[in-house]
């Protein structure tokens, strides 16, 4: 933070209350204009403050710390209050703004969302107003292992709180260390993680009367479905449930029997109900090419001449 003579000036302040510049000068061998240069910069971090006599007095880290922050912290508050304000404010007009939208298109239950911020300040705010339960649906290969650790702190608020969380994933998430690491720390911690072959909706489900949903036109489509009507949440509700019980748990690791990664798994099941490579690939959010490598090192390992055959064989070989 300080420069070699700042340091040394106020190291030689601190031991000698009642120092000059001109001591420090035949102490230390600075001129006096670095000296003085040195004083600027310290007061500037209020490490160094005027005395009576003229003077200057050296100021302890701790109490220059707190001078220094005091206002930023006071600045901190104001804006935490306005915002709380204006929270309330937006807050007070939702109801006008259903019940108009309600009287323009016949239904305010569901909202497009096209600004990806919009929606990312929706999901904090909503899950930050949770009272219940949240219900997530997460296709993809896994985040990063910094999203995933930001994603850990999040949850483990959320089940201080005592808040449910039940979080859906594709088989292939297994074998992403990082989502591997953050779902071991979050179930130690009582959260829930299922896998499914393949999770088709992104959708988290606030409390069972809000749900999110990812509109998914085509893969860049970053927009969102807010839903707000109680029966299309209940659906959603339902259809997520009905999930949940035919998921696996996310750390139970595959048999012994079967030499496959979870990402294998998935595309011997995709195989197996007669999906093409790039409906498979879509699904997993792989390349065609990774897909199609995968398939043949399973062709050529369980010996298989066609894909209908290594379905069958991998059934009788226990893996799947």
């Amino acid at each position: 933070m300080l420069e070699g003579t700042a340091v040394e000036v106020y190291r030689f302040a601190v031991a000698n209350p009642t120092w000059t510049t001109q001591e420090v000068s035949d102490a230390t061998g600075y001129t006096l204009k670095h000296i003085e240069d040195a004083i600027q910069e310290l007061e500037s971090q209020r490490l160094l403050t005027p005395g009576a006599d003229g003077g200057w007095v050296a100021i302890s880290p701790d109490t220059a710390l707190a001078d220094a922050v005091d206002e930023d912290e006071r600045t901190m508050l104001q804006l935490r209050s306005r915002v709380s304000e204006r929270r309330r404010e937006f807050a007070s007009i939702v109801p006008i703004f259903l019940e108009a939208r309600a009287q323009a298109v016949g239904s305010g239950s569901v909202e497009v969302l096209e600004d990806p911020a919009k929606v990312r300040r929706l999901l904090i705010d909503s899950g930050r107003d949770v009272m219940s339960n949240v219900l997530i649906a997460q296709p993809g290969q896994g985040s990063t292992a910094d999203v995933q650790e930001e994603s850990v702190r999040k949850d483990l608020e959320l089940l201080q709180r005592g808040i449910e969380r039940k979080n859906l994933y594709p088989t292939g998430t297994r074998d992403h260390v990082p989502t591997r690491k953050a779902v071991a720390a979050v179930t130690e911690a009582g959260g829930e993680f299922r896998v499914l072959p393949f999770v088709p909706l992104r959708l988290m489900i606030f409390d069972k009367n809000l749900a999110i949903v990812a509109r998914q036109l085509d893969p860049g489509d970053k927009a969102a479905l807010v839903i707000r009507d109680p029966n299309l949440v209940h659906i959603f509700t339902v259809l997520f449930e009905l999930a949940w019980e035919i998921a696996s748990p996310f750390l139970d690791d595959a048999g012994p029997n079967s030499p496959l990664s979870s990402t294998q798994q998935s595309i011997l099941n995709g195989l197996a109900v007669g999906y093409s490579d790039e409906v498979i690939a879509r699904r997993l959010e792989i390349s065609v090419r990774t897909c199609r490598r995968h398939i043949a090192w399973m062709l050529e390992e369980l010996g298989a001449d066609s894909r209908f055959q290594a379905g069958i064989k991998a059934r009788d070989a226990g893996w799947i």
